[in-house]
């Protein structure tokens, strides 16, 4: 540790990520190490099957005049005199503008979204579709805050709340997945549900630190109250910590050096993980398909970087879809519907690409330019944040955060939406710019992408509190319920897909995974169980009637989590993902 003097701080995770679960008293933290996600103890649901709720751990790292990391910050430390927490959630969603598409692709030019509610005019009005229960201030250890004191059109709703461990680090938890209307209407679509609300929410993380009778600068953080994660474990083919460094590197360019193991192998990892959540998935990328990308053997070909490797490299590289969108490539990868789906497929946004930076990296790997450090036998990661070098730990609580949420497509998405990839929303990289009080939030009776991107839209100036989530579908369980994979069956039953890293689509179910584990059953039958997938959601078939029940019964379907896989055989993987405590199950 260096005894350099502290001359500002800053919070980190820079964006944090908490998520709404109806368990009244348990939740767990959530992942705080790169590659690492600490399952809790008991489960993802409580002993009453409901939805834990996941928090998000906020630290201060005290920096020296050059930046770099002195010390985390705790309000016990001797020099620090006093640490005060300040955070303001709030939910904008049913005063925001209907989400149609994300405006800032080019199908979006000519599109006029209009206001939600409109029928409610006056400012008055309008301000009763906004939950703002206002800021919570904490300033010693082992204090606690609730948001309880939000109002929708005169209906409490609670937002969560926040509180200090014994050394003073802050957590903040969620809603509890309630959504309603005081007015008892019904859903009917997936996104813009008028008279409805949720329990989601968002809003800045900032701190005042005193040390030695000095107040220093705080460099501030930002919360997102997502969705529940129905598929811990499996990441996002593209990552909202994909679509924040595209965001950096845009703001401050730098070289980066491919790395196979850094930047090229989770890309095919997250392929094929999605086997356990989509059943094209895992025809095309699953255990023992045509591409493996779990398959030691294939990997060691694809690290290789010799030139007798190549044609291997540019056959993958030539398979993934150009991120300038200039044509349509229905089968290209990945098999994922994108920001401008739509059946029939019109655009070439109808699929998502992986960012640019990717795609970048992708093709230096195919020229043969990229460290070879790709190693079966390498040593295991650190699995606490205390394992890792004091310098690589706020940067790595930023990535820890943003890698489990999703980078796409956004239509709208799972935890935030488009507008993470447009640079004024940042102050620096992977930080959410605050805006003052008082900023124009009133853009007119309908949103056009010329005001949402223009120079005094919302997006610039800063975030206040709900800024992020209001783009997102009210309520999150009609999307969560619609948005789902192979709309074209004639074509491919099972791909592409939506979010099945969040929302899965077909999933091997526990009572299958008994078949898998039971070594007294002929291995025909075992293989019978492992290769049949069910519907995820199949008490829900599409319907507004099962939108409804859906926004009720949301915590009854099962969660996907790992497994071991049987030791007598390798004729199926040492780990399996199993979709768990599915209280829905037809007979």
């Amino acid at each position: 540790m260096t005894t350099a003097k502290i001359v500002k701080c800053a919070i980190h995770p820079a964006i944090g990520i908490a998520r709404v679960g109806n368990s009244p008293d348990q939740y767990f933290i959530g992942p705080e190490v790169p590659g690492i996600l600490d399952s809790p103890a008991a489960g993802y649901k409580d002993e009453h099957g409901r939805i834990k709720r996941q928090a998000a751990r906020f630290r201060i790292y005290g920096l020296d005049s050059a930046g770099n990391v002195v010390r985390e910050l705790s309000m016990t430390d001797n020099d620090v005199d006093s640490i005060s927490w300040t955070v303001h959630l709030a939910n904008k969603k049913a005063a925001w503008y209907n989400f149609d598409l994300a405006l800032d692709i080019p199908v979006a030019a000519e599109l006029k979204s209009n206001l939600r509610n409109s029928y409610l005019q006056t400012p008055e009005e309008r301000a009763k579709l906004i939950i703002d229960p206002g800021s919570r201030t904490l300033s010693a250890p082992n204090e606690q805050a609730r948001f309880d004191t939000g109002t929708f059109q005169d209906t409490k709703v609670e937002l969560g709340e926040i509180f200090t461990d014994s050394t003073g680090h802050l957590v903040v938890l969620g809603g509890f997945g309630h959504s309603s209307s005081p007015d008892g209407s019904d859903v009917y679509t997936f996104a813009n549900n008028d008279g409805w609300h949720d329990d989601t929410s968002d809003g800045p993380v900032s701190a005042r630190v005193v040390i030695d009778g000095e107040e220093l600068e705080v460099e501030p953080a930002w919360v997102i109250v997502a969705p529940p994660d129905f598929a811990p474990g499996i990441y996002g083919v593209v990552t909202m910590y994909d679509i924040a460094l595209e965001a950096a590197h845009s703001l401050h360019p730098v070289p980066i050096e491919v790395s196979f193991a850094k930047h090229i192998l989770p890309i095919f990892t997250r392929f094929s993980l999605t086997q356990w959540v989509n059943e094209g998935f895992y025809r095309e990328f699953g255990y023992k398909a045509p591409w493996d990308f779990l398959n030691p053997e294939l990997l060691q070909h694809l690290a290789d970087p010799s030139a007798e490797m190549r044609p291997l490299r540019q056959e993958i590289f030539e398979k993934f879809r150009h991120p300038s969108y200039e044509k349509m490539e229905r089968d290209a990868w990945p098999p994922v519907y994108g920001d401008g789906m739509d059946v029939p497929a019109y655009n070439p946004r109808n699929w998502l690409t992986m960012t640019r930076l990717q795609y970048a990296w992708l093709e230096q790997w195919a020229q043969g330019n990229f460290i070879s450090d790709y190693s079966e036998t390498a040593a295991a990661p650190a699995q606490r944040l205390e394992d890792l070098p004091l310098a690589d730990r706020p940067h790595a609580l930023d990535e820890a955060a943003l890698e489990w949420a999703l980078g796409g497509a956004f239509h709208p998405g799972c935890e935030a939406t488009w507008p993470m990839r447009i640079l004024s929303l940042y102050s620096a990289p992977f930080r959410i710019k605050h805006a003052p009080p008082g900023k124009r939030e009133d853009f007119g009776p309908v949103l056009t992408a010329e005001i949402a991107l223009g120079a005094d839209g919302p997006l610039s100036g800063g975030s206040l509190p709900g800024d992020l989530t209001r783009w997102m579908a009210v309520p999150w369980q009609t999307d969560t319920a619609s948005c789902r994979s192979g709309y074209e069956p004639k074509i491919n039953k099972y791909l592409p897909t939506f979010w099945p890293a969040r929302v899965p689509n077909h999933v091997l179910s526990e009572e299958n995974y008994k078949i898998v584990m039971n070594e007294n059953l002929t291995m025909p039958e075992r293989q019978d169980a492992f290769d049949t997938r069910t519907d995820w959601l199949e008490a829900f078939p599409s319907s507004t009637k099962n939108l409804n029940r859906f926004v009720e019964d949301w915590y009854k379907v099962g969660v996907i989590v790992r497994q071991d896989g049987p030791a007598d055989t390798k004729r199926f993987p040492s780990s399996i993902h199993v979709e768990m405590g599915n209280e829905l199950k037809t007979k």
